[in-house]
């Protein structure tokens, strides 16, 4: 119980600074639907607003001026995309949400996706790596509340995003399950280039995400070249 009561005062705080610190412009959205619509608002709860058994990343709350009258729930499975009118950078790409599937395995549902708003991190021609904060499992194990950026890759081909960085540690574990029939040899790969190789590849990829693409492609161009020399052979 006492474990319960504190972290309702810690999502309680949490809430309080968010809401001291927004100001109007900065919460000024366009959010286009999945039937191509668009709805411009201000966001009046956050995806992220911490809220006792409230998923992350999921709802938010806006209304159509700043007053925050006539306030409207949606979620991730309503919209296809959260666009910022202020940007915050040249690119513009940290201020743009996308709405996806993502794998979020457990032991007794370990194909189990939900859909969720993410941001695009990297994108080239072998996949894209998206980000997003959310609690961190392994904190939340360990009794305490933790918000944490996780990382994930939406593979060419791929319709659900897998998980593959929570904080600074690596896990493959999802990977391992939705690649263990498609594509064993790819985790396989990964694994000894990152958990079994050298240090320093954990870290590049945790500092740049964006590299786990980099592995994926060496993988699949040496695949390549093994099924073109087999051809030649075959003929």
């Amino acid at each position: 119980m006492r474990r319960i009561f504190a972290v309702a005062i810690i999502l309680l705080s949490y809430v309080i600074a968010l809401a001291q610190e927004r100001k109007p412009e900065n919460d000024h959205v366009v959010v286009t639907m999945n039937d191509g619509t668009k709805v411009e608002g201000y966001v009046q709860k956050y995806w992220t607003d911490a809220r006792l058994f409230k998923r992350v990343n999921y709802s938010f709350e806006m209304s159509p001026k700043p007053d925050g009258k006539n306030t409207r729930t949606y979620n991730a499975e309503q919209v296809e995309s959260i666009e910022f009118v202020k940007k915050t950078d040249a690119t513009g790409r940290y201020d743009r949400l996308e709405s996806h599937d993502v794998a979020n395995p457990s032991v007794m549902k370990p194909y189990k996706v939900k859909r969720q708003l993410v941001y695009v991190e990297y994108a080239d021609s072998t996949g894209t790596v998206y980000w997003w904060n959310g609690y961190n499992s392994h904190d939340m194990q360990l009794g305490t509340l933790g918000i944490s950026t996780i990382f994930g890759v939406k593979l060419k081909g791929d319709d659900v995003i897998i998980p593959f960085i929570t904080g600074n540690v690596i896990s493959l574990n999802a990977m391992r399950i939705l690649y263990k029939k498609k594509d064993p040899g790819l985790v396989e790969y990964v694994d000894k280039k990152i958990l079994k190789g050298r240090k320093d590849y954990w870290e590049h990829i945790v500092a740049n995400p964006g590299l786990f693409l980099n592995l994926c492609e060496e993988y699949f161009a040496m695949k390549a070249d093994n099924k073109d020399i087999i051809n030649k052979k075959d003929k």
